[in-house]
């Protein structure tokens, strides 16, 4: 632990409980004293904190001593020296409301959880499955565990009803994977994503630079789709494609082997040589009618996938846009962590946006 992330820690535990044993806070981070007191001292001479025999104490009212949205906190007492036995209580907790289970969201999920734990806190989970009152009922009930800070994925982009009940609350609330850049609310709101639009113009620019002209979106309808077209959109201006490059919205009954060679079939008679496909599940199905069929992957059809959790184990390893899930969990957690160790009265709304990468493997290539 640096530095500077000890005394973040030291703050947001005084923010929370109002004062700190230095040798208690010593032993469960595995520090020595002497270093605790040498950040204290810091502390103190910055005016951050206030210096009491045998640790400090918080400059300001704790946030614990409040529950701004009506939950009754009880904190056990932290791990003495004295009591070994008794497992350390987390120093805060993050109510993380994510709308699925399985694909893109574990290891955004799994990584906020490691960096809490590395800031001595914790992660409570709420699972929504894209349900909007599942969703507003997986908030309201992590609110009233007293959590101290809220990680949101909405069930949709525009989710101006959740976003309105999140801009009341008084606890940090950062926005994961959504943006509030459209919406008219939440301005005070914060979010971290990845950069989508950025990721399409990434894929767009490897297959023209292969030779690629004509191309095709195929793509889900979810809230990633928006952005693709906007960076499909910035694309063909910067990069001079064919104005009949578009996204053609798939649904799941279009996911059948029929249903997909007759997307395959129509984009080949349109000379489309390149497609790009969100999500990597209907990238691997479209890889497979297409190698059955006697389509040339690449050569005949270049495909990159969009997402990358399980491209590369189509039957043809699929060159593919890599979120970056786990730096946007770690992330999340950070920025909610900043503000419950901040003492700023003024701070301005942070969101930001992370930029995929490209995994290129063996599905793209110059066409023939």
């Amino acid at each position: 632990m640096g530095v500077h992330e000890r005394q973040q820690r030291i703050l947001a535990e005084l923010r929370l409980h109002g004062s700190l044993s230095a040798a208690d806070f010593a032993a469960r981070t595995g520090v020595s004293p002497m270093t605790v007191r040498r950040d204290l001292r810091e502390l103190a001479d910055a005016g951050r904190v206030r210096r009491v025999h045998g640790g400090a104490e918080s400059v300001d009212t704790p946030a614990a001593d409040t529950a701004p949205h009506g939950a009754v906190r009880h904190r056990p007492a932290a791990r003495t020296v004295s009591d070994p036995r008794q497992p350390a209580a987390p120093l805060f907790t993050l109510g993380q409301v994510s709308p699925d289970p399985s694909y893109h969201f574990p290891p955004i999920v799994e990584s906020a959880a490691q960096r809490a734990r590395a800031l001595g806190g914790r992660v409570v989970l709420g699972v929504s499955r894209y349900e909007r009152e599942r969703e507003s009922h997986q908030i309201e009930r992590l609110l009233a565990g007293g959590v101290d800070a809220l990680l949101v994925t909405t069930t949709v982009a525009d989710s101006f009803e959740v976003l309105a009940r999140l801009a009341e609350l008084t606890i940090p609330v950062v926005l994961v994977e959504r943006s509030v850049e459209e919406a008219p609310i939440g301005d005070a709101l914060e979010s971290v994503r990845t950069d989508h639009a950025a990721g399409m113009v990434m894929a767009v620019k490897h297959l023209v630079e292969l030779g690629h002209e004509r191309l095709r979106v195929l793509a889900y309808d979810t809230p990633t789709t928006p952005f693709l077209r906007l960076g499909l959109d910035r694309a063909v201006r910067r990069l001079g494609l064919d104005a009949r490059t578009d996204v053609i919205e798939v649904g799941e009954t279009d996911s059948t082997g029929d249903a997909l060679q007759g997307l395959l079939g129509r984009a080949l008679a349109d000379g489309v040589t390149a497609l790009v496909v969100h999500s990597d599940h209907l990238a691997v199905d479209l890889t497979g009618v297409a190698v059955a069929s006697g389509i040339q992957v690449p050569g005949d059809l270049s495909i990159v996938a969009y997402d990358d959790q399980v491209a590369e184990l189509a039957e043809v390893p699929l060159t593919a846009v890599t979120r970056p899930s786990r730096d946007i969990g770690a992330l999340a957690a950070s920025m909610a962590f900043d503000r419950l160790a901040s003492t700023d009265t003024v701070r301005a709304s942070r969101h930001v946006t992370l930029r995929p990468q490209l995994s290129v493997r063996s599905s793209s290539g110059a066409p023939r």
